[in-house]
């Protein structure tokens, strides 16, 4: 179990947009939950918030996922 930053496309009313979450994961790697809230970037030092940009940055390499169908790939 642990998580990561992800890209989850909105898809509602005919209108997409994206947010990165923090998205959860089973014993087996599978997404199994996510924050109801899109997060912000926010930390307790500099140090902290090159962190939190870094991992957030990285997800934007990672496929994205579909709330709609979640955990599925999102497909336009």
């Amino acid at each position: 179990m642990g998580w990561n930053h992800r890209v989850i496309a909105h898809d509602e009313h005919k209108e997409v947009y994206f947010q990165i979450h923090e998205v959860y994961y089973d014993k087996e790697g599978t997404p199994d939950g996510y924050t109801k809230e899109g997060v912000s970037v926010g930390a307790d030092s500099i140090k902290g918030l090159r962190w939190t940009l870094r991992k957030m940055r990285k997800t934007l390499k990672s496929k994205v996922l579909s709330k709609t169908n979640f955990p599925k790939e999102y497909k336009k």
